[in-house]
């Protein structure tokens, strides 16, 4: 047929028979010789003496007999190219023998010198750089110290100055005073503790009257800051005096009258006190540029010597130092049950602005400001926690009372007379947190 050869093979007899002349590569890959050394390794070219004594050059590793039988040098190149191809990487050492494998950077896996052929520009992959569990700490402690560096330089001056004031604060607080408080269990930080804020209004050449009377009870386990107000007219007994109004305390007796006075009414220990001076009290409002109050319901009251009338209208108003006082001291528009509420509303608007992040930068200077119109035994570091647990609290678990009772008129004098034991007991109860 026509796909036959001369000698009568078909043309895929002759493809894939081969030539029929055995080859060093098919002894090599049957295993019944020795494979190559990468030509890296090779020794130089030997001279080779035949039969008959011409010299000739043979190649490393294989002998006359190979020479005659693949033609000496003269291999097909292609075919040279495969032998060469195979005999990379670890000689075989026998049957059981295994070839020497390179990574992608071109070198070998166990060590080796790189592959042949291994391009010399080649860039190995950058090691991408694993997270340390440390690096978290570590850059907590270095944001903890540049804060604290930062608060040095922008708090320190202020906070001295701040400091000095609650001295003179400290100073004005006198010793019978200190010796009608109750001394705490521990830091203010982690035990609770009873403030009572004594508002006054003194008149050139007489004592003054407390027209504010505030207990303030800071948990910080309950996260609490509650209020308890105590009308100004409430009829009680004046340890010395007699039967009076409560804040009749405060002229009698000065600040230690008024502590054990208003001990003895409630029958709870009073840890610290604050007396705070009307006069100053607009300066208190101003330091921290004003308060955004809203008014429950209009209110009237008169004002200055030629006794202006002064309307506060229902809705939000913006109060300033001046105002703010007129605001809290209405007296004759209501009753003290109102009053006190007025005061309570305020005092909380009052804190809410100071601890505003505006005002983060200002709080030494807005300090300095509140203490010097305020008489406390509280020091720097017991005012700095009470103001630590108010920041904490939760403005909605925290409660506000008025320990109120019914008016009456004895001997054409107006009075509050005191609450029934049992509600004034409920009302204590939960103004502790029990």
């Amino acid at each position: 047929m026509g796909s036959e050869d001369h000698n009568g093979r078909k043309p895929y007899e002759r493809t894939y028979r081969g030539s029929g002349r055995r080859r060093a590569l098919d002894d090599e890959l049957a295993g019944l010789r020795p494979g190559r050394e990468p030509r890296s390794d090779r020794a130089p070219d030997r001279e080779r003496r035949a039969p008959g004594g011409e010299r000739r050059k043979t190649s490393p590793g294989r002998s006359p007999e190979d020479e005659r039988r693949t033609g000496g040098d003269r291999r097909r190149p292609a075919r040279a190219a495969e032998d060469e191809r195979f005999s990379w990487g670890e000689p075989r050492t026998g049957e059981g023998g295994q070839y020497r494998r390179y990574s992608a950077e071109g070198t070998a896996a166990d060590g080796g010198t790189p592959t042949r052929g291994t391009p010399k520009n080649v860039v190995p992959p950058r090691r991408r750089r694993r997270f340390r569990w440390w690096h978290i700490p570590l850059a907590l402690l270095t944001i903890l110290v540049v804060a604290a560096v930062v608060l040095t330089v922008i708090w320190y001056p202020g906070f001295k100055r701040f400091d000095r004031a609650v001295s003179r604060s400290n100073d004005r607080i006198d010793a019978d005073t200190r010796a009608a408080l109750t001394p705490n269990d521990g830091p203010l930080l982690w035990n609770a503790t009873t403030v009572l804020v004594l508002g006054t209004d003194s008149k050139a050449g007489e004592p003054a009257r407390s027209d504010t009377i505030m207990l303030l009870r800071f948990d910080p386990r309950a996260h609490t800051v509650n209020q308890l107000s105590i009308p100004r007219d409430t009829k009680v007994e004046v340890p010395g005096r007699g039967a009076m109004k409560i804040n009749e305390a405060m002229f009698w007796g000065g600040s230690a009258l008024a502590v054990q006075t208003v001990g003895d009414y409630v029958g709870i220990p009073i840890n610290h006190v604050m007396v705070v001076n009307f006069k100053g009290f607009p300066r208190i409002v101003n330091a921290v540029g004003g308060i955004d109050l809203y008014v429950p319901e209009t209110v009237s009251t008169v004002a200055g010597a030629n006794r202006r009338e002064v309307t506060f209208k229902k809705g939000w108003h913006h109060f300033d130092g001046k105002y703010a006082m007129l605001y809290v001291r209405i007296r004759h528009a209501d009753n003290d049950f109102k009053r006190a509420q007025r005061q309570q509303r305020f005092l909380r608007a009052l804190q809410k602005k100071i601890a505003q992040p505006s005002n983060f930068t200002k709080l030494p200077d807005i300090g300095r400001r509140i203490m010097s119109g305020v008489d406390t035994d509280l020091t720097t570091t017991q005012l700095l926690s009470l103001a630590w647990v108010k920041y904490r609290a939760d403005d909605a678990k925290s409660r506000h009372w008025v320990l109120a009772g019914e008016p009456a008129y004895i001997g054409g004098t107006a009075y509050v007379l005191p609450p029934s034991d049992e509600k004034k007991e409920r009302i204590l109860s939960r103004f502790l947190g029990d």
